[in-house]
């Protein structure tokens, strides 16, 4: 029998190969092995040291030059978003991301609308999900932004554009605890954090030059 981080790495190359969300490569898997419990699919977790070991594997100097792009990418978004403490997230923070995935940063808003009229005001395209059922601790919309390209940058190069996911909290409900893991072999330590603000990012990118 394959064991889990089998099909964590079987996972993580159809996400790096195809591009598919992660549930979809999961699918994928079932599909192949009819014979497979859902108990034994990977977690995102696992998952996401997968997609780090197989790019460290297959593609470490292509993936390392993406990486870079989408994190200078978020980088300038986030500077002009400043006013409203943003918090980087997910794969480009925690080094599994690539050319399909989105950039995801958390923002605070006293009123989430400010952040609307903000987007509106500098002329910026997006596109508003507001989060239906949440909890407190979920945000109240999502917007949906183009991340800037960057010049001479390899994605925009290749014609590939890539989408900013602002995740907008009510600003007394974000309450966000800077908790990280320990990193695996393939992360350095700020990338193993929950989160980053402006400052862990720019550190990041000192230390992966």
């Amino acid at each position: 029998m394959i064991q889990p981080n089998k099909y964590a790495a079987l996972a993580a190359s159809i996400i790096a190969e195809k591009g598919l969300p992660w549930n979809e490569a999961r699918s994928e898997i079932l599909e192949s092995n009819p014979h497979l419990s859902t108990s034994m699919l990977p977690s995102d977790e696992q998952i996401e040291t997968a997609l780090r070991e197989h790019y460290a594997i297959f593609d470490p100097e292509g993936h390392k030059e993406r990486l870079r792009e989408l994190r200078l990418m978020a980088l300038t978004v986030m500077k002009e978003l400043e006013q409203y403490s943003p918090l980087l997230t997910k794969g480009v923070l925690n080094g599994c991301a690539d050319k399909f995935s989105n950039i995801y940063i958390d923002l605070a808003a006293d009123d989430p609308k400010e952040v609307e009229l903000f987007l509106l005001d500098r002329n910026i395209d997006f596109e508003s999900y507001p989060i239906e059922g949440r909890t407190k601790r979920d945000p109240v919309e999502e917007l949906i932004v183009e991340a800037p390209s960057l010049r001479n940058g390899v994605l925009r190069d290749q014609h590939i554009s890539v989408w900013v996911v602002l995740r907008v909290y009510d600003g007394h409900q974000q309450g966000k605890k800077k908790q990280n893991k320990l990193p695996d072999q393939w992360q350095i330590e700020e990338e193993s954090f929950k989160f980053a603000t402006i400052e862990d990012l720019k550190k990041i990118l000192d230390k992966t030059k």
